[in-house]
């Protein structure tokens, strides 16, 4: 196969409540220059410099193909929505101008969940579905015989799929990424992935048509490998974006050993935390390594919302991982989704009542109320089939169809006032739109300039009177 220049693009616009590396991309950028092929990177271009820079590679540096990564589709937030979809399609749309015959190709989770709205919005000649580290080397070869290939790419219907996860190039994101600082402003840590695939099934996930419903495993030494280099780099703050960092525990138990046999000591963040499975030999690992705090995904304290997200796990697990957490001395961001099917009145107090009780600073509570209801998740699947009365489905102006799932015993404004109400109480609470505020941005700023210590969410009670302080004088 013939050698072709591939100009990979970072055109993820997440930026609220803090930008999002891109880690898949440089995932992809490092099997595709494995692969043989020339490849370079550039980064989402924000200022005017930038956006010359952009247009300069294109012609100074003539790529056969731009590889184009977007991670997601929007904020999931009803009362505070942004899509992030403008700026790809703007960047997309200029270097066609520059270049009228480069060939777009997209991938990238947003990609996977929506190809048609991608299609639509952004306008790429393809998207890829699923992993690309295999699949866009196979793309460009098919591309380059000749063959004609649809707009979207994929096997079959289903996307495309790493089975040997663990032969995985590093990523080497340090490499691609020149500048990592603003990646790791606000909570951010450097990304560290150590599996793909899900096995869960809840309800309002898409993780299951992003990754696969099978785990497959990292390298436990690939993953030391790239902490190492990050650190040689000056990085210190390192966040594990797995959809569960501990599941199966054995396998984090693995990556956490690699880490100690190294000395690679940081500032460690578990995301996406699962409350069921924290045995203390995981939790005393984490803690040795250096993790101080991780975030729970908890989403209800309501055994009959927890069954209808089909959790797996229930109301007494919560109370004793807040006993384990509080054991190893580590801290928590808690977070919740309240608004799904069958929430009530009811079920909404014992989630509230369960936060009141047992969740006190310095650990926080996270609050998102509605659900977007993305295509291949099992709540999109209950909507197509009619599951739910036409009031639970709810739309927002900038994205068609049906959007957001709000149970029509509660409707939003109800819940609103409700979740309000309980945070004048506890002001280590914060809802999900109040990320997007401006005052929380700029204080976010103030605090990357000041010696403030991570997790910035530990500081939600101070933020929050900020916040009520300019609320007041307005």
């Amino acid at each position: 196969m013939p050698s072709r220049r591939v100009l990979f693009l970072n055109a993820n616009e997440t930026m609220s409540p803090y930008r999002v590396a891109p880690l898949g991309l440089a995932f992809v950028a490092s099997a595709t220059r494995e692969a043989g092929h020339e490849v370079r990177f550039l980064d989402l271009p924000e200022t005017r410099a930038q956006r010359r820079e952009f247009r300069s590679a294109l012609v100074d540096w003539p790529a056969d193909y731009l590889a184009v990564g977007i991670r997601n589709l929007d904020n999931s937030d009803f009362h505070g929505f942004e899509s992030y979809l403008t700026q790809p399609a703007a960047l997309i749309a200029e270097a066609r101008r520059v270049r009228p015959d480069l060939r777009v190709i997209l991938g990238g989770p947003a990609a996977t969940v929506d190809p048609q709205l991608i299609m639509d919005r952004v306008k790429p000649d393809h998207v890829v579905l699923g992993e690309g580290e295999e699949s866009l080397p196979q793309v460009i070869a098919r591309l380059d015989a000749g063959e004609t290939l649809p707009p979207v790419i994929g096997v079959g219907d289903s996307p495309f799929r790493v089975l040997e996860a663990a032969k995985l190039p590093a990523q080497r994101l340090y490499e691609w990424v020149r500048n990592l600082q603003p990646y790791l402003r606000g909570d951010a840590g450097y990304p560290l992935q150590t599996k793909r695939g899900c096995p869960l099934k809840c309800t309002y996930c898409t993780y299951s048509r992003i990754e696969g419903t099978k785990y497959r495993f990292l390298d436990p030494q690939a993953i030391a490998d790239e902490v190492e280099g990050a650190m040689e780099r000056g990085v210190r703050d390192f966040e594990f974006v797995d959809s569960t960092f501990n599941l199966p525990p054995r396998h984090a138990l693995g990556i956490l050993s690699a880490l100690r046999e190294r000395k690679l000591h940081a500032n460690y963040v578990g995301t996406g935390l699962n409350p069921s499975k924290l045995p203390d030999e995981l939790l005393a690992a984490m803690h040795e390594v250096g993790f101080r705090s991780v975030i729970l995904t908890a989403e209800s304290a309501s055994d009959t919302m927890l069954a209808s997200y089909q959790k797996n796990y229930r109301r007494d697990t919560l109370y004793a991982a807040a006993d384990l957490l509080d054991k190893h001395d580590i801290f928590a961001l808690w977070v919740f989704l309240i608004g799904g099917p069958q929430e009530s009145e009811q079920t909404v107090g014992e989630t509230l009542n369960f936060i009141e009780e047992r969740i006190h600073s310095p650990n926080a509570i996270y609050i998102t109320s509605g659900i977007r209801v993305y295509p291949g998740s099992p709540i999109a699947d209950d909507a197509d089939a009619g599951l739910f009365v036409k009031e639970d489905l709810r739309r927002r102006a900038e994205l068609p169809g049906l959007d957001f799932f709000y149970s029509h015993a509660r409707p939003p404004e109800w819940l609103e006032a409700r979740l309000r109400a309980f945070q004048q109480r506890h002001p280590h609470v914060m809802l999900s739109c109040e990320g997007h505020t401006a005052v929380t941005q700029f204080a976010l700023r103030v605090m990357n300039y000041l010696p403030f210590r991570k997790p910035y969410w530990q500081y939600i009670p101070a933020l929050n009177r900020v916040r009520q302080f300019f609320l007041g004088r307005n």
